[in-house]
């Protein structure tokens, strides 16, 4: 923020400059968050800075609305600090003109550039994780770091005794709708959705295993499931080698087809995880019953409270739930909208955008306006 004559520290009650170090990975995984994140912002008339690797398209994936985007081009081999340093150059000038408040960084983050960054900078940073084993990684012990935000109580249990850096739980927010998608449309063919890249053929193989037992049964439904990821044509052919494919729907990857898979029934979260995810928050929010593997991280999905736990990841644990979800839809409704109840409790975005931007001014040092 530009210090003035009145302001010569450049603090300001009124806007936040918060800059956010993008890469591949919060792209991959929490973007949907980040773009609902940055609107909460925005609508609050903050100021929102994006760093990022010149390879990433941010356009096509968060809302930058103005946003002023500094670039950098990396080299992986590039790991010595002199040339880094060079490759950021054109940013640290930029940054050093007008530094932002804060600078938040997703927990998986590589530190050396950042390290780089900040010898010239020492921007105050908060790092999110959104995966326990993210707290005892390298970033998170930078002398930078002044705040460690964590997606789950789960995740803060996990914290260890006399750590360096305060810990603060924010759940993240979601816009939860008034009515529950879950069997909405009397007599319609269940629609069961999966957002999950095809990544893992081992993790699918059971669900469509599973899918075949149903189908064998002459249990109606449909699955759709995203066509990206590179074990995406295996998966394919051993769909079509089950002869499913008349009821299995692989939909190109585009964010604008969230929304609308996200009016099915039921919500399969299939791969393996110990991240908090944020489009089952957002699956629950919508109505729709979430299953997906244990995951402890994800306290926000209780066996038979707020969605379903596989009790094993197998043809025959996806076979049960699906079958008893399918089959009692009254059952059904009742949980998703336990779950959707959940996430108008716990995942307010209006909650989480006040503590988020309250977490800002402590770390950055601003005023915290009357009435916050």
């Amino acid at each position: 923020m530009t210090p003035t004559a009145d302001n010569p520290a450049g603090a300001s009650a009124a806007s936040l400059d918060v800059a956010f170090w993008v890469d591949a990975t919060l792209l991959a995984s929490e973007a949907a968050f980040a773009r609902h994140l940055v609107m909460g912002l925005k609508s609050e008339d903050q100021r929102v800075t994006f760093l990022a690797p010149a390879q990433l398209d941010l356009a096509t994936s968060l809302p930058l609305l103005g946003s002023r985007c500094l670039s950098f081009r990396p080299n992986r081999w590039e790991r010595l600090t002199p040339l880094l340093r060079m490759r950021l150059g054109g940013m640290i000038e930029e940054l050093a003109a007008e530094p932002p408040d804060v600078l938040v960084v997703w927990g998986g983050a590589d530190p050396l550039p950042l390290d780089v960054l900040q010898q010239t900078l020492n921007i105050p940073t908060i790092v999110w994780c959104w995966d326990a084993a993210e707290l005892f990684g390298p970033l998170v012990r930078k002398p930078y770091v002044k705040r460690v935000i964590v997606s789950s109580q789960a995740m803060a249990q996990r914290v260890p005794a006399g750590f360096a850096v305060p810990v603060t739980v924010v759940r993240p927010g979601v816009y939860a709708d008034e009515l529950t998608a879950c069997f909405d449309v009397e007599n319609q063919v269940p629609c069961l959705v999966s957002l999950d890249p095809l990544s893992n053929f081992s993790a699918y193989e059971p669900l469509l295993r599973a899918c075949r037992r149903l189908a064998d049964e002459q249990i109606d439904f449909w699955l759709f499931a995203y066509d990206t990821g590179p074990q995406d044509h295996p998966i394919w052919q051993l769909a079509e080698q089950l002869r499913l494919l008349d009821c299995i729907g692989f939909v190109p990857f585009h964010h604008e087809a969230e929304p609308l898979l996200l009016q099915g029934d039921l919500y399969l979260h299939v791969l393996p995880s110990t991240r908090v995810q944020y489009r089952t928050l957002e699956a629950m929010a919508r109505g729709l019953v979430v299953i997906m593997p244990p995951n402890k991280a994800a306290d926000y999905v209780v066996d038979r409270q707020t969605g379903r736990t596989l009790p094993q990841s197998t043809a025959e644990g996806w076979y049960e739930v699906l079958r008893e979800l399918i089959s009692n839809r009254a059952g059904a409704i009742a949980l998703a909208r336990q779950g959707q109840q959940l996430t108008r409790d716990q995942h307010s975005m209006t909650r989480m955008t006040e503590q988020f931007t309250t977490l800002c001014r402590q770390v950055a040092g601003t005023p915290i306006p009357l009435g916050v």
